[in-house]
């Protein structure tokens, strides 16, 4: 499961961002996310390409999440209840979303997300 999938999901249903806009970038953004609605498994080589394209614009996180490594909160232990929370339709990326009635769309397979339930 490639995490920059996740990214491309969001990038491409955010007005303004540079893969929603017209453009080159646009342009590879839509072939990727066709490949992945076609069932494409491998896009390493396109999703590098993309990166570099977001990159060599000025877009310093490129395709990455840029996140904090995640670290335990101490005290909290388990016992929690599960969560729900809404995640790809096909298994394909990192995204989750809270809940929501409609589900957000997979701007990259163009089919809601699905509700997903967490747990230990």
């Amino acid at each position: 499961m490639d995490e920059r999938l996740e990214s491309l999901c969001l990038r491409l249903a955010g007005p303004g961002d540079p893969l929603a806009e017209p453009g080159p970038m646009h342009d590879l953004a839509a072939r990727i996310a066709g490949d992945v609605r076609a069932g494409r498994e491998d896009l390493s080589d396109e999703l590098d390409s993309l990166e570099d394209r977001l990159l060599a614009a000025g877009y310093a996180a490129g395709l990455s999440s840029a996140r904090s490594p995640y670290a335990p909160v101490p005290g909290l232990g388990d016992g929690h209840p599960p969560l729900t929370v809404l995640a790809c339709p096909a298994g394909r990326c990192t995204r989750v979303e809270p809940p929501a009635d409609p589900p957000p769309l997979c701007a990259v397979l163009r089919r809601p997300l699905v509700r997903v339930r967490l747990g230990p």
